[in-house]
């Protein structure tokens, strides 16, 4: 089993958390979409900290080829393009086997 796990830090302006919930919807509406994707959670950060993330993504894959599908499939670049590229400042990232 594969874990994908996403962090992001918005971008500064008025409409931050109106954007978290933007990533969140769409990317949580992708369960459905794509049938490499084994289970996905969005979670929005309420820490206040200068080392905390906005938002976060956990998923599971069966396996590294699977996640490269999920990566590589068109509903997933979509999600990316309109709802989280143009928004965010920071994006780390962890791919881990378990």
């Amino acid at each position: 089993m594969i874990k994908h796990i996403v962090a992001w830090r918005i971008a500064d302006g008025e409409d931050r958390q109106e954007r978290a919930r933007a990533i969140k919807e769409n990317l949580e509406a992708l369960r459905d979409k794509i049938d490499a994707l084994v289970d996905i959670e969005v979670g929005i950060n309420f820490n206040t900290t200068e080392a905390a993330s906005d938002v976060v993504l956990v998923s599971t894959f069966n396996s590294r080829e699977d996640l490269e599908a999920y990566q590589e499939h068109p509903e997933h670049k979509a999600v990316g393009q309109s709802y989280v590229r143009p928004y965010v400042k920071e994006r780390r990232v962890v791919d881990y086997e378990y």
